[in-house]
């Protein structure tokens, strides 16, 4: 796993919750829950910088949650994520969110988080010399970083980028907006690894946690339910219905 997915005390946890919620899905829901699994990947994620205003954000995880990836890490140590559910249209249930909120240096929290698991950090930068989505290296998985609307990445993400990436602009404007940017970069390299021979889809032990969290979200009271059958239920996991 290229991290971990901590809500499960194990797999074997995991599949067991499964087993007894499951039959309260309908077949409608558990059709879908399964469809979009299939096509989930982790080989990409995204990393936003002190987004300054949350809507960005929010739109960033929802295109994110559309085209198929499963983590958003949240740099927060000057600006603080709230969620937007107007914007969002629930996305961010669906994602794996990792916050770097309260900790000494969230900075470096998340370079060595991403690095530590071989993730490749590469800083969407406008005017830096580097790839493009269209020859941007996808042999190991990538962590898209985008920086505040305002200014980009910091100088402290530029200094620790593997490798940098733009999208070339034909207008007078030099950037697109945040989301708009982050929505065309995922959309190409989605198309490219699937035209690819990277494997990208879940590993077999990340396909039971996060399919157990969806059909957990999935069930009104499965705390309760969960409960009666002796099974104790993840700590920070709310039912969405």
């Amino acid at each position: 796993m290229p991290y971990p997915l901590p809500e499960f005390e194990d797999v074997a946890h995991a599949k067991a919750c499964t087993e007894v919620l499951q039959p309260f899905v309908t077949e409608a829901r558990l059709t879908k829950v399964q469809n979009v699994m299939a096509h989930r990947s982790r080989h990409i994620s995204l990393v936003l910088e002190n987004v300054y205003q949350s809507r960005n954000a929010s739109a960033v995880m929802r295109s994110a949650d559309g085209l198929g990836f499963l983590d958003v890490h949240l740099i927060e140590n000057e600006n603080a994520w709230s969620r937007n559910k107007g914007v969002a249209k629930g996305a961010s249930q669906w994602l794996n969110i990792h916050r770097y909120l309260h900790v000494a240096d969230p900075r470096m929290a998340c370079v060595n988080s991403l690095k530590s698991m071989g993730i490749q950090l590469v800083v969407t930068a406008p005017h830096a010399q580097g790839c493009t989505s269209e020859n941007l290296p996808l042999d190991r998985p990538v962590a898209l970083v985008m920086g505040t609307e305002f200014s980009g990445a910091s100088d402290f993400m530029m200094e620790h980028a593997d490798a940098f990436v733009q999208i070339p602009m034909r207008g007078f404007v030099q950037s697109f907006n945040i989301s708009v940017a982050a929505a065309i970069l995922m959309n190409r390299l989605r198309t490219r690894l699937e035209q690819s021979q990277v494997s990208w889809n879940l590993h077999p032990d990340e396909e039971a946690l996060v399919h157990a969290e969806w059909i957990f979200k999935s069930v009104r009271n499965a705390r309760g339910i969960l409960a009666r059958h002796g099974l104790t239920s993840p700590p920070t996991l709310a039912s969405t219905r």
